[in-house]
């Protein structure tokens, strides 16, 4: 897949590092200046703390970065969608952030004794417990998950693979307790409505572009007439 890489292969990968460049808006807002409030429910209060969890948690990083890259090389007009879906995804996420703030209060951890609990700390200790409603790890994960599953261009064993890490990522945000339900269902209300415009745009797009090309055929028609007459 990577054994050449095109200029045209390099321009369209350029697109994605609008994914970054959109997350400088995340440490600006991830505090509690404008005031926060809980979405913590009695289901969360029954979700157990699972710290082996931190590790799906911590593979989310390399899991969108390489699922994208892959995509782009599989099905380039899905990435493009894909994307797209993304950015407007982070706009919005942004967004409530700034005029609804939310908070996750974090367990006393001190008392585990687990292998993955240092790990669970330096999560903590990265990320404060705020821009958690709608959760942007369950947005990426979602995101290309459905990416992904739409592609008729990739093998239904890697769209399985893609769909098993994906749900443990986004289970992962209740386990190390980092998000509530409400997150996860919000992140994914989200992405799916910004599918729906990712879609929306583009059918009005081919929509108008077939249009125009009928118009263009029909006065080159016209005028082929012309000069008959």
């Amino acid at each position: 897949m990577f054994q050449r890489i095109t200029k045209q292969d390099w321009k369209a990968l350029l697109f994605f590092l609008s994914i970054p460049a959109l997350g400088i808006f995340y440490n600006f807002l991830n505090n509690s200046h404008r005031g926060a409030e809980s979405l913590v429910t009695d289901i969360d209060h029954s979700v157990p703390f699972l710290p082996i969890f931190v590790l799906p948690y911590i593979a989310w990083y390399a899991f969108v970065l390489f699922s994208i890259i892959y995509l782009c090389f599989k099905d380039r007009p899905n990435y493009y969608r894909t994307v797209a879906a993304l950015n407007l995804s982070l706009i919005i996420c942004y967004i409530i952030y700034f005029v609804y703030q939310t908070t996750v209060p974090r367990p006393d951890i001190s008392g585990y004794d687990s292998l993955f609990i240092p790990l669970v700390n330096i999560i903590y200790n990265m990320d404060k417990p705020f821009n958690c409603f709608p959760s942007i790890h369950v947005v990426q994960a979602y995101v290309v998950m459905k990416g992904i599953h739409q592609s008729s261009s990739i093998q239904r064993g890697i769209k399985l693979v893609t769909n098993v890490m994906a749900l443990l990522i986004i289970a992962s945000t209740v386990f190390i307790k980092q998000h509530v339900i409400l997150d996860i269902i919000g992140a994914v209300l989200v992405v799916e409505s910004m599918f729906l415009l990712v879609y929306a745009v583009e059918s009005l797009y081919q929509k108008r572009r077939g249009k125009t090309k009928r118009e263009r055929l029909r006065r080159l028609g016209d005028g082929e007439v012309s000069v008959e007459r």
